[in-house]
């Protein structure tokens, strides 16, 4: 039996597009004499729809194009959408052919942590199902499943090995799986774990695009039930992967560098942003520093290097070499560049301030007054040319609070938010190997600035301080775990309680792309008052 797994792009609440492309990817498949087509989970609303679920008329628009879908079918078509019983919601999956919807199956498990909240809206499913649909005369019996549903190690329901129990044949996931770093291997021994226990083969259709904070990477798999995969995915790409479960042909994956998987992450979660919030530009502000420098490659890569609008923002503490290395970066990426002096705009606003600051010492209020000058110049372009504003924060910095609130904060989208600082520079390293020289030796070489200050360079050792926000961050260390490992205590103390009062600002800020296991955002949900403090 050929099968078809078809990793789309789907855009939440376009019900017409969402349609018409499973359609397009139906008729290929059909085309390329697949037996079965597969498509992600929640395929015909898009993934994640959150409070839009919420609205009646919603999930009936959802039910509208499933039959619409289902009416074109001939082979059997499995797709995810939205199941309406009573007062009870289902996230489901639809098995169409011969003109109508056939059969369905609900997600047994449902997802509460991280950056899912899917109990909020959906009921949990009563049963795994095994469903039948027609082969070559006779017919075969799937154990169809949806997406957590794989991840059942720390549930009581194990719902392959029940499906195992019921007769399946072969098992197929339908998934929305959000990308971070190590998912694909982890995802892959979890699979396996299942073909071992089960003995059958094991199809995986994920989806691929980004979703607001969200990136889906695809990288559909198949297993036979050997264990041998004979199909995978491209990464960040739409695909079809089309397999024969009876065969045992083995498919070798490219091993890419992490920097190139995350950059293109990055890439697809900037580009998806943009086109499906309807904008075309990006302006920034390129300070001739490493993040930005960054940013701007992510971005003209993403968008095109005709969509991309870098500002130099001088003051009278910006160092000539930042200019030259900002000049040197938009000329190797072939961007739009300006240069709008803020000295004198800074002066003005001193000038206004200079009674009410009387008697004071010279502090943060005076350097984030420039911060903020820049911040308003951009958001004014944005306004005017319709541009969007990308913000060029890392995660180390806004961890720490070091940045300015309405001023290089100011944005509507954080490309690289998730990226430590570290991984600021690693990325940008990796790029050079790429592209040589693109980004210029002397941003990569100097030390980090915001350049608010006569001489002023960042008052942290980021090969220090960004590995242990990482560790607070991500894997939730302690402090007497890191205390224990080595780390200074005063140390430890200074940057976690750094992390925890500046809440407020990072409430604030803009969305951000997620590629690490625990990003700030929709996935880490910390009071903004809060006294608590960890040992």
């Amino acid at each position: 039996m050929k099968i078809a797994l078809c990793q789309i792009n789907t855009i939440v609440g376009d019900f017409r597009y969402n349609r018409d492309k499973i359609l397009k990817y139906y008729l290929k498949c059909i085309d390329k004499s697949a037996n079965i087509v597969v498509f992600p989970e929640l395929c015909i609303s898009g993934y994640p729809p959150q409070d839009l679920l919420l609205d009646g008329g919603f999930i009936e628009e959802n039910l509208t194009v499933l039959n619409s879908i289902a009416l074109e079918s001939k082979i059997p078509l499995i797709l995810g959408y939205i199941r309406k019983e009573g007062s009870h919601i289902y996230n489901s999956a639809a098995v169409c052919y011969n003109g109508k919807v056939q059969s369905s199956c609900d997600k047994i498990l449902l997802p509460t942590y991280d950056v899912f909240d899917e109990e909020r809206y959906f009921n949990s499913g009563e049963n795994p199902k095994v469903v039948t649909v027609p082969n070559h005369g006779g017919v075969m019996k799937i154990g169809l499943q949806i997406c957590e549903d794989l991840w059942d190690e720390d549930y009581d329901c194990k719902v392959s090995a029940i499906q195992k129990k019921l007769g399946a044949e072969i098992i197929i996931n339908i998934s929305a799986s959000p990308y971070h770093e190590e998912r694909l291997q982890k995802r892959q021994d979890v699979i396996l774990d299942k073909v071992r226990q089960t003995q059958l083969p094991f199809m995986y259709c994920n989806s691929i695009g980004g979703q607001d904070e969200l990136i889906f990477d695809g990288q559909s798999m198949a297993f036979s039930s050997n264990g041998i995969l004979i199909g995978c995915g491209e990464a960040f790409e739409e695909d079809i992967v089309l397999v024969d479960s009876k065969l045992e042909k083995e498919v070798n994956v490219a091993h890419k560098p992490r920097e190139e998987k995350i950059y293109n992450a990055l890439c697809l979660g900037l580009k998806d942003y943009f086109l499906k919030t309807g904008h075309t530009d990006a302006v920034l502000g390129l300070s001739g520093g490493i993040d930005s420098a960054l940013v701007a490659s992510i971005a003209a890569d993403a968008l095109g290097h005709d969509k991309v609008h870098a500002i130099s923002l001088p003051s009278k503490y910006s160092s000539e070499h930042s200019l030259s290395d900002a000049k040197e970066l938009v000329n190797n990426l072939e961007i739009d560049y300006k240069i709008i002096p803020i000295q004198e705009a800074v002066d003005e606003l001193e000038s206004l301030l200079h009674p009410h600051f009387l008697g004071t010492d010279r502090n943060v209020a005076e350097e984030n007054i420039q911060s903020r000058i820049r911040g308003n110049l951009l958001m004014a372009l944005s306004n005017k040319f319709g541009w969007m504003v990308l913000s060029t924060g890392n995660k180390t910095e806004l961890a720490l609070g070091y940045c300015t609130l309405y001023g290089d904060m100011s944005g509507g989208l954080s490309v690289i938010s998730d990226l430590s600082k570290s991984d600021v520079y690693a990325l940008s390293h990796w790029i050079n190997t790429i592209y040589p020289g693109r980004i210029p030796l002397g941003t990569l070489n100097k030390p980090p600035s915001a350049e608010l200050a006569p001489d002023q360079v960042d008052p942290f050792d980021y090969d220090i301080v960004s590995p242990l926000v990482d560790a607070i961050v991500e894997d939730g260390k302690t402090i007497n775990e890191l205390v224990q490992n080595g780390i200074d205590k005063d140390l430890v103390n200074s940057i976690y309680n750094r992390i925890r009062i500046n809440e407020y600002k990072r409430r604030q800020a803009a969305p951000g792309l997620r590629v690490s296991s625990k990003a700030f955002g929709m996935g880490r949900r910390f009071p903004i008052v809060n006294h608590f403090q960890s040992e």
